[in-house]
């Protein structure tokens, strides 16, 4: 499995946006605005994005009515990750990755993250995260899918 920083170093010589690729088999849910995914580098189990359709860098880009279906999202994600878990951490990760923020994606998104403690990160942190390739990630998104939406 590759790592997330090798990764991530790939996308940004390229100028990829992960976010603005993703394919539509691999999203759990779909909306106007938004859709939400699985983590392909997860903190913990079950962690998953709500992602704007719309590339912004920055959550004051975003529409009020943008606004309103990401809370949305939040809410009813929240409400389903909580039935497997007790504690849910919401993220949210705007601005431009360049900063020394430890932040990698200059595309603005939300992380629901299941029993985990959302902690100040440094490059230690990210360097040994694990990526998932195309087919691991298929496999548990599919999985989740299943779980939380019964489809």
């Amino acid at each position: 499995m590759p790592r997330y920083m090798d990764v991530i170093k790939r996308f940004d010589k390229k100028h990829f946006c992960p976010f603005c690729n993703e394919k539509k088999e691999d999203m759990l849910e779909i909306k106007k605005y938004f859709y939400v995914i699985l983590a392909r580098s997860p903190y913990a189990n079950d962690h998953i994005l709500i992602v704007p359709k719309r590339h912004v860098c920055l959550l004051k880009a975003l529409t009020h009515e943008e606004i309103t279906q990401m809370f949305q999202l939040v809410e009813k994600w929240d409400k389903k990750l909580r039935k497997y878990h007790k504690n849910i951490s919401l993220l949210l990760r705007d601005g431009l990755s360049k900063q020394k923020v430890w932040k990698s994606v200059n595309h603005m998104h939300f992380h629901l993250i299941p029993d985990h403690i959302v902690y100040v990160m440094d490059d230690r942190d990210s360097e040994n995260r694990d990526f998932y390739d195309n087919k691991d990630y298929k496999k548990l998104a599919e999985k989740m899918r299943k779980r939380y939406t019964g489809a």
